[in-house]
């Protein structure tokens, strides 16, 4: 009987990368997505590019409700667990304001509207990690589950919804990691650009002075990722709980 791997936010970029090489060796798929309509295209795309079972499910992560629910069908329909990728992410793209003589009214705006997107920032990149984790644990008896975060978490950024969120992933793959080990290892990994997403809508220049600072000089590849993903998913990475892993040709050096 194959494994199951649940992937979340797998309609797009990484993680829809992830779900395609995980197919390739062999997993049957849960796909999770806030988009009913697009992740089931997907979903019936894989099935029939690699002969494998894979079905779609709309759910938002950040609803325990949702998450109980939809995992109960996918063991219902699928079963025999093994891995959880828990990608989804959302960046609302609200920075710290360094505006000057704001009144009063206007202060007040600006703050409720960057307050904003931290709450959804913290309710879908962090909260929806645990829930996942959490609620993935009656079902999962051994097994790994794989956070993917970003260098966002490490280093300072304009956005602190985004960093903070994302670095709090990279301390609750740890936490993790400690509880539900041996049975269950917990990873993650940290991508830094990517060439997909929130990297392609830079603007030209600023890609420019991004790949100088990098190292390997280029952007990565969602395959990247992807196949990091597959490493910690398979017993080549049984001796490794806890960790996170920098996929980012070096950027964190300079």
């Amino acid at each position: 009987m194959k494994p199951t791997a649940i992937i979340t936010g797998a309609s797009k970029g990484i993680g829809k990368a992830i779900a395609e090489k995980l197919a390739l060796h062999g997993y049957n798929l849960a796909l999770i997505s806030r988009d009913k309509e697009e992740i089931k295209r997907i979903a019936e795309k894989l099935k029939a590019q690699y002969n494998t079972t894979c079905l779609g499910f709309k759910c938002d992560i950040g609803e325990k409700n949702q998450v109980i629910k939809t995992f109960s069908k996918i063991n219902k329909k699928l079963g025999n667990l093994e891995v959880l990728v828990n990608n989804a992410g959302i960046n609302s793209r609200q920075t710290l304001s360094t505006k000057e003589n704001l009144t009063k009214q206007e202060w007040l705006k600006d703050f409720e509207q960057k307050f904003s997107g931290w709450e959804k920032e913290l309710k879908t990149n962090l909260t929806g990690v645990y829930i996942c984790s959490y609620v993935i644990t009656k079902y999962l008896q051994e097994g790994s589950i794989i956070n993917i975060s970003s260098i966002k978490g490490k280093e300072a950024t304009s956005s602190p919804g985004y960093g903070a969120s994302k670095a709090g992933v990279i301390k609750l793959t740890r936490d993790f990691a400690k509880a539900f080990a041996p049975q269950i290892r917990v990873n993650c990994i940290a991508p830094g650009f990517i060439d997909c997403g929130m990297t392609t809508e830079l603007p030209e220049d600023k890609k420019l002075d991004y790949k100088k600072l990098i190292p390997l000089k280029r952007f990565g590849t969602t395959n990247e990722i992807a196949e990091t993903t597959l490493f910690l998913a398979s017993e080549k990475s049984s001796y490794i709980t806890g960790a996170t892993i920098d996929v980012n040709g070096g950027y964190l050096m300079t």
